[in-house]
């Protein structure tokens, strides 16, 4: 029989039910890859993820949201086109040939769940990324009963650094709140896509990288109940009372010394670090054009000019014989930020009665053996 021990190493690196040989014996019944319910959340939810996209005052805003799975049925998945976020004097650059997709565990346009009102999570991009770089974890989030909201950040995505770094006027805190703005006006419109689906009155901020900067910028909006720092200190205190998930990766070349940027919180934190994961292990980008030299080897072939910082960021977490794999790095990365939601939002068929949180003590930490190298609470 499959010890809990040996079940959790195994279901670590993994995501969903399927297992390499070397996970058990011949004739073994699959481990369970939620370590005997210590780690719920590294599974999808109940829920198919939908995602759309929003104008609001001229900014690409990309939704994700729950949706019944029969919807889905027969449908294909969405996928993003990299070209589209590059300046837009080099996307003629690369050929549809040789263009890099990326399909998301999303479909376009659903119609949205009516089975209860869901909260709402703001997600803030990176500096050089772009508002679709961690649909693994939103749409991760969704299928588990969240609408998560993250806008293009056009001062500082990828087209901006790769034109002129110099350039960079960060908006991103009022792009965070004018997309929450916009997503009251869709839940108040009665027969609308949103109308009568949101729970306002949970609402955390998530941010990577420089995103994590924006979305501290928000802990101190009453409307903002909790946040989610991935590869990013925060750059400042926390506010007091307000629970605050901080996720690193001991390979980050980018964000450094995050154990230390969480020894400076308040009471109320959490802190989990993966072991040898970089900077870009909590984007969908390692994944891209991978059997090609992902999407850097790529825009170097076609003559898309690359400065020495994005070549950094563009390879921090994605170089296979120094970095763990992105694949074994999403499932720690969606099961603690899910926890950590379902928690401190109090989504009660999540965390269940009582406000006993689920899948964020010691015991989760050890489902994943040795790729948390640190789990820290006070």
């Amino acid at each position: 029989m499959t010890t809990l021990r040996h079940a959790a190493v195994c279901a670590a690196g993994l995501y969903a039910l399927v297992l390499s040989s070397s996970c058990r014996s011949e004739g073994e019944a699959p481990p369970d890859p939620t370590c005997g319910g210590e780690a719920p959340f590294v599974v999808p939810g109940a829920f198919a993820s939908g995602v759309t996209t929003l104008d609001v005052s001229g900014n690409a805003v990309e939704v994700f949201y729950p949706a019944e799975t029969r919807a889905a049925e027969g449908r294909a998945k969405a996928r993003y086109d990299m070209r589209d976020f590059l300046p837009a004097s080099s996307r003629p650059k690369i050929p549809d040939a040789d263009a890099a997709f990326f399909e998301m565990d999303a479909y376009r346009d659903l119609p949205v769940s009516r089975a209860r009102r869901f909260p709402v999570v703001l997600f803030s991009h990176g500096l050089g990324g772009f508002r679709l770089q961690s649909s693994f974890l939103a749409s991760h989030l969704a299928s588990w009963g969240f609408v998560v909201v993250a806008p293009e950040h056009p001062e500082r995505n990828m087209a901006a650094v790769l034109e002129d770094l110099s350039k960079v006027d960060d908006k991103s805190p009022d792009q965070l709140r004018a997309a929450l703005a916009r997503m009251r006006d869709e839940d108040a419109k009665q027969g609308g896509a949103f109308g009568g689906t949101l729970d306002l009155s949970k609402i955390a901020a998530m941010g990577h990288s420089m995103g994590g900067a924006a979305t501290a910028n928000l802990l101190d909006d009453k409307d903002i109940r909790a946040a989610v720092y991935l590869a990013s200190g925060g750059f400042g205190e926390g506010t007091p009372g307000k629970p605050i998930l901080m996720m690193a990766g001991t390979g980050d070349g980018v964000a450094v010394n995050l154990d230390q940027a969480f020894a400076k919180q308040p009471e109320g934190k959490r802190f989990v670090a993966i072991r040898d994961a970089g900077h870009l292990a909590f984007t969908d980008i390692c994944a891209i054009g991978e059997d090609r030299g992902g999407v850097l080897e790529i825009a170097k072939t076609h003559g898309v000019p690359v400065g020495p910082l994005v070549a950094k960021l563009a390879r921090d977490g994605c170089e296979p014989d120094e970095d763990l794999p992105y694949a074994k790095a999403w499932p720690v990365v969606r099961h603690f930020v899910t926890a950590s939601l379902a928690s401190a939002l109090a989504v009660e068929p999540l965390y269940g009665r009582g406000g006993a949180p689920r899948g964020l003590g010691p015991e989760a930490a050890r489902c994943f053996g040795d790729r948390v190298s640190s789990f820290e609470e006070k």
